[in-house]
C-alpha cells in the first residue's frame, strides 16, 4: 500500500468484519448450510489480516505470533522463558531510558 494511513484503517475494517462474522457464526446451528462457508470466510479474512499486518508492522506481527505460541506451551517449557525475554527486550525498545 502506498498510503501508510490506509493500512491501519484496512486492518480495522477487516477486524470489524471478522467480529461481525464471528458473532453470526456463533449464533448459527452447525447444521446450517451457511455455517461452513461462513467459517471459511472467517479463516480467509484472518489470513488476509495477518498478511496485511505483517506488511505494515512486521515486528508487531511476529510478537503476535509469539504471544499465540505462549498459549500453546506448558508452564515449565523453556521456550516460554525465551519468549518472555523477547517481549521484555521489545518493551525496552519501546521505552528507552
Amino acid at each position: 500500500m502506498s498510503d501508510t494511513k490506509s493500512g491501519p484503517l484496512s486492518l480495522e475494517l477487516i477486524t470489524k468484519t471478522m467480529n461481525e462474522l464471528a458473532r453470526e457464526v456463533g449464533m448459527m446451528d452447525p447444521d446450517d448450510p451457511n455455517w461452513e462457508p461462513y467459517l471459511n470466510k472467517l479463516f480467509e479474512l484472518d489470513q488476509l489480516k495477518r498478511s496485511l499486518k505483517e506488511k505494515i508492522d512486521p515486528i508487531g506481527a511476529r510478537m503476535d505470533e509469539l504471544a499465540h505460541e505462549m498459549t500453546t506451551l506448558k508452564a515449565g517449557d523453556p521456550r516460554r522463558v525465551q519468549i518472555k525475554e523477547i517481549k521484555r527486550l521489545k518493551s525496552l525498545d519501546k521505552n528507552p531510558s
